[in-house]
């Protein structure tokens, strides 16, 4: 169970009523500023409990000094919690999936929400791997905009901006502008996979941060 956790989104209420995506979501388009479809740009509290100064990871320094803050990321639409598939091998090694129930938690579920160049509407993720969560838009297929904790610097792939709407939060790629989504179509090992790769905020798309401590 999470003992004294502060929860940013609330896990009961409803938001803004969207229509339900299709099975095969469009890929990753510069849509318009998403301010207009009543999305607010939303700086996460790294601050408290659980909080860590972070100046390097691999061979590269992050630029500006990162404060980062533990969290685990809950999936609306799948009614799970994500976690980092560390069993997983080969081009899904470390992939990400809400797949996980509140009572079984553990360290594959903690990720270190961070800021980027001191702004905390605009962040990079480092799982429990130590390496830094990246949308792997070069794989194809089903596959294409896996994420997968796999990343050494935060780059084009690693770094997202953070928007609300009525109290949930969605995540999108800087660069590419694709929404983190849920894939809840998918089946087997693949099941809720996260793909950085959503053309809207929807339904797939909405998440809520619980502090680990």
């Amino acid at each position: 169970m999470l003992s004294a956790a502060v929860v940013l989104a609330a896990l009961l209420g409803t938001g803004t009523a969207y229509a339900e995506q299709s099975a095969a979501p469009p890929g990753a388009t510069a849509e318009d500023d998403p301010a207009t479809k009543g999305l607010t740009r939303t700086s996460l509290d790294l601050s408290g409990g659980g909080s860590q100064q972070l100046n390097a990871l691999g061979p590269a320094s992050i630029p500006g000094a990162s404060i980062c803050r533990r969290y685990y990321i809950f999936s609306y639409r799948a009614g799970r919690y994500v976690s980092e598939e560390q069993g997983y091998t080969g081009s899904s090694h470390n992939m990400l999936r809400a797949r996980s129930s509140a009572g079984a938690l553990g360290t594959w579920e903690q990720f270190s929400i961070c800021s980027y160049n001191g702004r905390t509407d605009l962040i990079f993720i480092q799982a429990t791997s130590g390496y830094l969560v990246t949308a792997e838009y070069g794989y194809a297929g089903n596959s294409k905009g896996m994420l997968r904790a796999r990343g050494e610097w935060p780059g084009d792939w690693e770094v997202f901006e953070v928007w609300s709407d009525a109290g949930r939060f969605f995540l999108r790629n800087q660069a590419t502008k694709g929404w983190v989504s849920v894939r809840v179509d998918l089946t087997g090992s693949s099941a809720n996979m996260l793909r950085g790769n959503g053309g809207s905020a929807g339904p797939w798309e909405q998440l809520a941060f619980t502090s680990v401590a």
